[in-house]
């Protein structure tokens, strides 16, 4: 009797899951995006930019040193959904759900006791599809990181439902490779929409390809071995199609002209030169700019862009540190170079960089400047040993914000900023309302009644995942743990690759954590934020849930010889 009242039919479990979507896009749609019509150039902008140049049939639109600097699957989205007239906010939220759904299903060949399976599955998805940080005022502005987090849960849960079919229901070979397609898919779109993706995604993505492909050689699964490679091979065809679009556009067979080729290695030289500053935040120092420009003429036209345009001090430079952080002084020159006519065509940009390249490097090489590293291309700072102790600090500081839920108001304090036509524009394109009314005789949002109780709900619902993540977390850890010595006893794939993949997540959770740490304080200086972050809260929930659904308590009876 008590078994049957556990049960729920496949009809109810449906019926759950279609109004707690329904709840959770309501509660979406009470929400107002947000954006600041000049104030946001190198992220907003551009990617309504991009978005209406792809609406229009124009890819990204006029070249200029915006326009492949970053990852642009997101304009993509963004003109799909203006094209289906979906609003922005609430389709964000419907495929926030969709990929919780998803990686409930993934764990769920992990759930000891079948007759509560659909019921675990359910709980696990509603924990995630109610997660604080899925609505975050983050989530309002017209950015690639309102669908980042779900894009990357879509490549967990799909490398994750793989391999547990793999080790947990072996003969249902039909049934694996949607989990692995699912996993390409997640990862070619993550891989599109932000450049830091690869770094995050990839590690995880090999070790449990090799781990699966250990598992199936063992066992002579020839042909499921042959499908591990469908992710990479989604993620080859998504990047030579966009590679292939910005060549025929643009003459330019690369995903970005930022963060490859000749401008991440003309920025590795400028890196390279000494400097007298011991700022971590600095990365080309004035003293070092100083006898770059002396070194290499190429670069003499920008120096009055970048030392005396008052516009260009106002807009990128540190008023503490009275210079560029490094965070801002890639964008800082390549904005100069365009005032000096260097992305009038993107060969014409390609070529100057090469020769600024070549020649710091050269400098450097015979002496005549300085070097404080080797000969390297990149945009980001090289890792020293100065940084490890604050990195590890705001890591730290980052597991804190992301099991306190901090900064997860599901609201904008701020006013949206633009002219009425630019609200227009905006509000007709993302089919849904900016927070651009003012409160009387204030200059704060205004928030209808309905608003802020539908406001007051969700932070309702963020204060018992405050009270509770970090109880799951050490409860996870606890059942995680004690479990080692029952699967290193067993050794069987059935019970260590689950283990393993627990470990994983955990691990990419904290990778993360620990990647949005070193860019903090070598480049950003801006303290830590949800918008970088958002990625993690899933990965420790999922991480407390499936431990200790999964190794909470001993097996019993025919389940205990797995």
């Amino acid at each position: 009797m008590k078994k049957s009242r556990l049960q729920l039919s496949s009809r109810a479990f449906w019926l759950c899951v279609a109004l707690l979507v329904c709840l959770r896009c309501a509660l979406t749609g009470f929400q107002q995006a947000y954006t600041w019509v000049g104030g946001a150039p190198l992220d907003d902008e551009l990617m309504f930019r991009a978005a209406n140049a792809v609406s229009a049939g124009e890819w990204l639109g006029a070249y200029d040193y915006l326009t492949l600097s970053k990852a642009m699957f997101f304009p993509v989205w963004a003109a799909l959904l203006h094209l289906l007239h979906l609003p922005y906010l609430v389709a964000g939220a419907a495929l926030w759900c969709a990929a919780s759904l998803l990686a409930a299903f993934a764990f769920s060949p992990l759930w000891r006791q079948k007759n509560t399976s659909r019921i675990c599955t359910l709980a696990l998805f509603a924990l995630l599809a109610f997660l604080p940080s899925s609505w975050a005022s983050y989530t309002l502005r017209f950015y690639r990181d309102n669908i980042f987090p779900a894009l990357c849960l879509i490549f967990f849960a799909g490398m994750a439902g793989a391999a547990l079919r793999i080790v947990r229901a072996p003969a249902a070979g039909t049934r694996r490779w949607p989990w692995v397609l699912a996993a390409g898919i997640g990862l070619s779109c993550a891989y599109l929409d932000r450049e830091d993706a690869g770094l995050f995604l990839l590690p995880f993505a090999a070790v449990a390809t090799v781990v699966m492909v250990v598992v199936l050689v063992r066992g002579r699964r020839w042909r499921s071995c042959a499908a591990q490679l469908l992710p990479y091979g989604v993620l080859a065809a998504a990047v030579l199609t966009f590679c292939g679009l910005n060549y025929s556009h643009y003459g330019v067979f690369a995903l970005s002209d930022f963060s490859e080729g000749s401008f991440a290695a003309a920025m590795g030289a400028m890196m390279r030169v000494d400097t007298d500053s011991e700022e971590p935040l600095l990365s080309v120092p004035a003293d070092a700019r100083a006898r770059i420009y002396e070194a290499v003429p190429e670069l003499e036209p920008l120096a009055y862009w970048l030392e005396e345009d008052l516009q260009m001090q106002n807009d990128f430079r540190d008023p503490q540190l009275d210079d560029y952080r490094a965070g801002s002084f890639y964008w800082a020159i390549r904005r100069a170079a365009q005032y000096e006519g260097i992305y009038d065509t993107p060969q014409k940009a390609d070529a100057y960089w090469q020769r600024v390249a070549d020649a710091i490097n050269a400098a450097c090489d015979d002496g005549t400047l300085p070097s404080r590293t080797g000969e390297r291309a990149a945009t980001s700072q090289p890792i020293k040993a100065s940084y490890v102790a604050p990195t590890l600090a705001e890591t730290v500081r980052g597991i804190v914000h992301v099991v306190t839920f901090a900064d997860c108001a599901p609201y904008e304090t701020l006013r949206s900023i633009g002219t009425e036509e630019d609200i227009a524009q905006w509000s007709s394109y993302l089919h849904c309302g900016l927070n651009n009314a003012a409160e009387a005789g204030k200059d704060t949002p205004y928030y209808s009644p309905w608003q802020k109780m539908a406001f007051g709900v969700m932070e309702a619902i963020a204060w018992v995942y405050r009270a509770l993540l970090w109880l799951g977390l050490l409860a996870g850890l606890v059942c995680h743990f004690a479990a080692l010595p029952r699967v290193l006893r067993r050794r069987t794939a059935g019970e260590v690759v689950p283990w393993l993949l627990l470990f994983g997540v955990l691990g990419m959770a904290l990778l993360r954590c620990a990647m949005i740490a070193f860019v903090e304080v070598s480049s950003f200086g801006i303290g830590t934020s949800t918008m970088y972050l958002a990625t993690v809260h899933p990965l420790f929930l999922l991480y407390a849930f499936v431990s200790a659904a999964a190794f909470g308590r001993p097996k019993k009876g025919k389940e205990n010889a797995a």
